[in-house]
């Protein structure tokens, strides 16, 4: 409803396309099964896995005999297109047998941190898509689930998402800290390392709309634009600044970002390139944060996270409309740019339609709930229905030609 106010759009929709009106946030789950089941496939039952370095050899072709030279033999596992599967070599058990145990495990995360650094989204091991003995060596192909994404705007430079650091410090923390009563040390683990997660990508969401100033700047926009993304940038902060605090509450040690990797960022580059940031990070992830956001607040019930969320939930709703009423300027501006925003709409909404969900956390559903993390169905759910019923309704009403709406309703 934000979205359709915030463009004006609201007499398009009632000439057919009202699926922005009737969006609902309350309970996505509810309605998908009597179990609660958002249908998505079941995982393997590999638990998550925290990144960590190993000394454990692992070795990245396909072992010889020393001293001769062999042909490899031909493998029957081969990874597809799908960029979340990865391919790795490892030992047999004692047993003479090919499993990816957690020593395994946690060598390709380690090995996807690697390739995939620096990134607004977290990873962890899903499960073995497909495993084969050669040459006295276990060949695995496995894919990695999407963990979690950024809250708020993502910063992204050379199509890579920066997020800081975390380091110890105390003066990034706002706002009262969570009650820890009745939480075990696992439990306060967990939570503190995702609203760390969280809070970094809140920092980095800073300078993403420091560079969406830049932007707007060289493309001449109009006063109205710049002085909400001035005050994004100032919600940005408070958002990390109350994250921080409550990762600082549940870890036990004051904790905060440090130095955001800015190396190849650049601003003010052509009008195409800019909407289609808009579009991706703007439009589809900041819209998607902000539906998990009120959700998530919705369900907490410890009292400083539910607080926190429904404030942070009514930020993002406003910085996904101002991303939205851009690229709606920008499009009345340049209608030649209507092709470039329909074809980034079209490849955002298929890619967060691709990403697996797996659990933020491996807590227990209702402490998860109680503190602010959605579990992977509600997620999962959750983003599928915002995709369909409110990301693609209302781009393709905003693309319509208003001058063709206006004229036509000019004559009736």
């Amino acid at each position: 409803m934000k979205i359709v106010a915030g463009l004006g759009l609201s007499p398009l929709l009632l000439t057919g396309t009202s699926g922005c009106v009737s969006r609902s946030v309350d309970g996505p789950d509810d309605d998908m099964g009597g179990d609660g089941s958002s249908g998505m496939a079941e995982t393997s039952g590999s638990s998550a896995t925290t990144a960590m370095s190993t000394t454990s050899p692992v070795t990245t072709l396909p072992p010889s005999d020393e001293g001769t030279t062999s042909v490899p033999p031909e493998q029957m596992c081969f990874p597809s297109d799908d960029w979340l599967e990865w391919e790795i070599w490892w030992g047999v058990d004692a047993n003479g047998d090919c499993v990816c145990d957690q020593e395994c495990q946690m060598v390709v995360q380690s090995q996807w941190d690697e390739e995939n650094c620096c990134g607004s989204c977290w990873y962890t091991f899903g499960e073995v898509l497909c495993s084969e003995p050669l040459a006295g060596q276990c060949h695995f192909i496995v894919t990695m689930y999407e963990e979690g994404c950024g809250k708020g705007r993502p910063l992204i430079v050379n199509d890579e998402a920066r997020v800081a650091c975390v380091t110890e410090r105390d003066d990034w923390q706002r706002g009262d800290m969570p009650r820890v009563d009745g939480l075990s040390p696992r439990q306060r683990r967990e939570l503190a390392a995702y609203w760390t997660d969280a809070a970094l990508a809140e920092h980095a969401s800073v300078a993403s709309f420091a560079r969406f100033m830049l932007d707007l700047s060289a493309l001449g926009a109009p006063p109205e634009l710049l002085a909400d993304t001035s005050a994004a940038m100032h919600d940005e902060i408070r958002h990390a600044q109350v994250a921080f605090a409550l990762a600082s509450g549940y870890g036990g040690t004051a904790v905060g970002p440090g130095p955001l990797p800015m190396h190849g960022l650049n601003a003010g580059q052509s009008a195409e390139s800019i909407v289609r940031a808009a579009v991706r990070e703007g439009c589809v992830e900041e819209t998607l944060a902000a539906a998990e956001a009120e959700l998530a607040a919705h369900r907490a019930t410890e009292p400083t996270v539910k607080a926190a969320l429904t404030a942070i939930a009514e930020d993002e709703a406003r910085h996904a409309v101002l991303a939205w009423r851009f690229v709606d300027w920008a499009v009345q501006q340049d209608r030649s740019l209507a092709a470039a925003v329909r074809d980034e709409f079209d490849r955002a909404i298929a890619a967060a339609q691709r990403a697996s969900v797996a659990p933020s956390t491996d807590l227990e559903p209702t402490v998860a709930a109680a503190h602010g993390v959605l579990s992977a169905d509600a997620r999962h759910t959750l983003r599928a229905r915002c995709l369909r019923g409110t990301v693609a309704v209302c781009a393709k009403a905003m693309l319509v030609d208003r001058t063709d709406v206006e004229s036509a309703s000019t004559l009736a």
